[in-house]
């Protein structure tokens, strides 16, 4: 299942990072049939689980998040801090595979970039629910420091850089479809304008490597102004979501 080629990769990248979490893989939650296929065969196919045990055997949790497919009538993801549940919503997904249709020429580079979007948006849930049940100090606004962790958990090497540009694109074709009309609400919202994130998760990437990333700046997905400061910013996120997650490091028993 090609799916799961996409998705396995990312349960290994995090495992040096993060080291025995209790994620626990709930049922998927549909409200019509639309989504049951689907639910039912990557629930199946343990998509989810496969996540949840790369983090059960890499970190330390107090409480019992759980983690489930979730048909929410949007295109989106959440995180409940009053049950302690992560929700992937399913249309999340279709939303991804339209936004970035025009920007890969073959179906099973499409299929990738899709689940390389949806897989950083589930790194990012996680963040919510590690700043939860860890109770970890946060300092600014929290939908940027879980954007930060999304990227810092997958940023190592080809595969996870390219996960994280192509949620980064994700947000750029969404940006370019707005032609950047802004409401009152827009900058009153928790996260970050689209465009913002785009260039926060190109900048970390970039900021990672700058020579092996020095195509970002030279194909200007980059400006060079804001490059010459991206590998301070890289430094900074790896010190700090290190020193926070620390404590919650499973031991080497070995």
């Amino acid at each position: 299942m090609r799916m799961l080629r996409v998705l396995l990769p990312w349960i290994l990248l995090l495992l040096p990072v993060l080291a025995n979490a209790r994620i626990e893989v709930l049922a998927p939650k549909l409200e019509s049939a639309k989504y049951r296929e689907l639910a039912q065969e990557l629930h199946k196919a343990g998509v989810l689980q496969e996540f949840a045990k790369g983090i059960n055997e890499s970190m330390r949790l107090p409480q019992k998040v759980g983690l489930r497919f979730v048909e929410c009538g949007e295109a989106n993801a959440f995180y409940d801090s009053s049950t302690r549940e992560i929700s992937m919503c399913l249309e999340l997904l279709d939303t991804y595979y339209e936004t970035l249709a025009e920007q890969y020429e073959s179906e099973e580079e499409l299929d990738e970039a899709a689940w390389n979007a949806y897989i950083v948006v589930l790194f990012h849930e996680f963040g919510h629910a590690l700043i939860d049940v860890l109770d970890l100090p946060i300092t600014g606004r929290e939908e940027d420091a879980v954007d930060q962790l999304a990227a810092w958990s997958l940023i190592d090497n080809a595969e996870g850089d390219a996960a994280v540009l192509d949620a980064a694109l994700s947000y750029y074709v969404s940006a370019e479809a707005s032609d950047k009309e802004f409401y009152e609400s827009d900058f009153a919202d928790e996260h970050s304008l689209d465009s913002q994130r785009y260039y926060n998760l190109v900048c970390w990437v970039y900021g990672s490597d700058p020579d092996k990333h020095a195509h970002l700046v030279d194909e200007e997905w980059l400006p060079a102004e804001r490059a010459e400061r991206c590998p301070d910013e890289y430094q900074q996120i790896d010190r700090s979501w290190s020193r926070l997650l620390e404590g919650s490091a499973k031991q080497d028993q070995g």
